[in-house]
């Protein structure tokens, strides 16, 4: 067996909030979609469709079904430059820290905050207390979102926010323009991701769908498509990376991440430290993309 790889966006239709740990009152989010989270979107939309009349959505097989036959990379935020989509994806720079970088152009660097002014915004919220239909004392809060339209330097429009990525698909034939299984995920052209779907947020809707051809790259990184999972060789990860050797002189930053679906196919271990996307090593490494999404180096 072997894979095709594919390039995908998604342009916002609504703001999108991708939780991570909050900051006081202020519920942060990510700036980009991880592969755990596209997962679960492309399982519930599916689950639903392939749902016969009367019958309960089959999420477990379903979800099963995408982790054996399919590998999402992480989304990330893009920008129209004519008729193309260009990604803006994180690096950790010397002195900089967590800094984006567009992938056209290498030499030019923002800084996270500035870069998250650009494309986020915040909305307000509170709970009400039943009892007196009024806020709830202590429960004032903004939500960051990513919002569906870019900012530029100056605070004015810049046009539409997409994120962008990858899906290797299994498929018996190597290099394989259109494989049997690509069939399931063409007729899904909108998905609802992260929190607070049910007030409107997180609506996204496909805008191409594309092979990437005889040579594929994944993000300008060769990628390998012989294997029983898919690999890439690149000093960068862009996705959240398991420890490997200190032979690989990694730098960057740290992240424990968890979740709620114990025993799902595509589980986290809770007790491990990941590398947060943007890390780099010293050298190229060879990773494998994993079921949940996360990269382990091949050693």
């Amino acid at each position: 067996m072997t894979w095709s790889l594919f390039r995908w966006v998604w342009q916002l239709e609504s703001p999108l909030y991708v939780g991570m740990p909050p900051a006081g009152s202020l519920n942060r989010t990510r700036i980009y979609v991880p592969a755990r989270t596209l997962w679960g979107a492309m399982t519930a939309e599916l689950s639903r469709r392939e749902a016969q009349s009367g019958q309960t959505p089959q999420y477990q097989s379903v979800g099963e079904a995408l982790q054996q036959n399919y590998r999402f990379t992480y989304l990330y935020p893009a920008q129209q430059t004519e008729k193309k989509w260009l990604v803006w994806l994180p690096a950790y720079r010397n002195k900089l820290g967590l800094s984006w970088v567009r992938e056209d152009l290498p030499d030019v660097v923002l800084g996270d905050r500035q870069f998250r002014r650009r494309v986020l915004s915040t909305r307000p919220g509170t709970s009400i207390d039943a009892s007196t239909d009024a806020a709830e004392d202590g429960s004032l809060r903004e939500t960051e979102c990513i919002e569906a339209r870019w900012r530029d330097g100056r605070g004015r429009d810049a046009g539409p926010v997409a994120l962008v990525g990858y899906v290797f698909i299994r498929t018996a034939k190597a290099k394989d323009e259109c494989p049997t299984e690509r069939r399931r995920l063409d007729d899904i052209d909108a998905v609802f991701i992260g929190g607070d779907t049910r007030y409107g947020l997180g609506r996204l809707h496909r805008v191409s769908f594309e092979w990437v051809g005889t040579d594929p790259t994944l993000f300008g990184s060769v990628a390998m498509l012989d294997a029983n999972s898919p690999r890439v060789d690149s000093p960068t990860v862009w996705a959240h990376a398991q420890q490997c050797s200190s032979a690989f002189q990694m730098s960057g930053a740290l992240e424990l991440l968890g979740g709620w679906n114990h025993g799902s196919p595509c589980s986290l271990n809770q007790a491990a430290v990941l590398w947060q996307p943007g890390s780099r090593s010293a050298g190229n490494v060879r990773w494998q993309i994993e079921g949940d999404g996360t990269w382990r180096a091949s050693e």
